[in-house]
């Protein structure tokens, strides 16, 4: 069964991963320390404060310094996404 449950899976596994990583709102919300916080919330504020300094090179690599570990994962396991969301698809 593991083998025609392993491509759903990893397609589950990496969408929350990804939703993970990317939480705000309820970081925002709920963590009451700077340290509990996703980076999500720690990006945001450090464009804040970047943009009013005028820092645009610091926050652009901030910027992909961020995203760059969600864009590794989907680039090593594209083809078991792609996979997962094609297998429930209509066949013939």
């Amino acid at each position: 069964m593991f083998p025609l449950a392993q491509p759903a899976i990893m397609t589950v596994t990496i969408f929350n991963f990804i939703s993970r990583w990317n939480e705000y709102f309820m970081a925002l919300i709920f963590a009451n320390k700077s340290e509990l916080r996703p980076v999500g919330v720690g990006l945001y504020q450090t464009v804040q404060s970047m943009m009013q300094s005028g820092d645009w090179a610091g926050m652009f690599a901030s910027v992909v310094i961020v995203f760059m570990p969600t864009v590794i994962i989907y680039l090593f396991l594209s083809d078991k996404i792609v996979a997962g969301v094609t297998s429930g698809g209509v066949k013939g």
